[in-house]
């Protein structure tokens, strides 16, 4: 005849199981060069950082579709851009990759909320691929987005993403990203 096994004895033994998987697998990930650029939380959750250098200037903004009424509001007005990703804050900083992707402006409102799709081109070196995050953004305030998949090193990532408004200028607004992953 078996004996019971408690809930508290089985979820312990489960608990220590997933952390030596995980602990296994960031171990042969980092020695595969795969995760040495994430910064890892104290909760042992990965996230990569950096900014975003937007050019407002006509060469890195355009406008797709013009404004729906022009007269009234820019709602539906659609944009494409083509970024620089930097390690730091300064334009001349490491130069990481570049965000590409398109924004559609989805309120009639001076608040100017956004469908926001882009793509990360990621190569510091270690990492290399794409990730692809999307969601709705707020101009001019800290927004949290989506991360919904990637190429390369990235292969089927998920989580959500940080991005804090920093400054801007007459052709330079700067963002800084943070990306944190399951």
């Amino acid at each position: 005849m078996s004996r019971p096994v408690s809930t508290s004895a089985t979820s312990v033994s489960a608990l220590l199981i997933i952390t030596s998987l995980l602990a296994w697998s960031t171990k042969e990930a980092d020695s595969a060069g795969r995760i040495s650029s994430w910064s890892i939380m104290q909760d042992g959750t990965p996230f990569l950082k950096y900014y975003v250098q937007a050019g407002l200037t006509a060469a890195y903004l355009g406008e797709l579709i013009s404004p729906l009424n022009s007269t009234q509001s820019t709602f539906g007005q659609t944009k494409l851009f083509a970024f620089n990703v930097t390690e730091g804050e300064d334009a001349t900083s490491r130069l990481l990759g570049s965000m590409r992707g398109y924004t559609v402006q989805s309120s009639a409102t001076s608040d100017y909320h956004s469908v926001e799709v882009e793509v990360l081109e990621y190569n510091d070196g270690s990492l290399n691929g794409t990730i692809s995050l999307q969601g709705i953004v707020t101009v001019g305030k800290t927004n949290e987005i989506a991360v919904v998949g990637g190429t390369g090193d990235f292969r089927g990532i998920r989580g959500y993403a940080v991005i804090t408004f920093i400054s801007s200028s007459d052709t330079l607004a700067l963002y800084y990203h943070e990306l944190f992953v399951n």
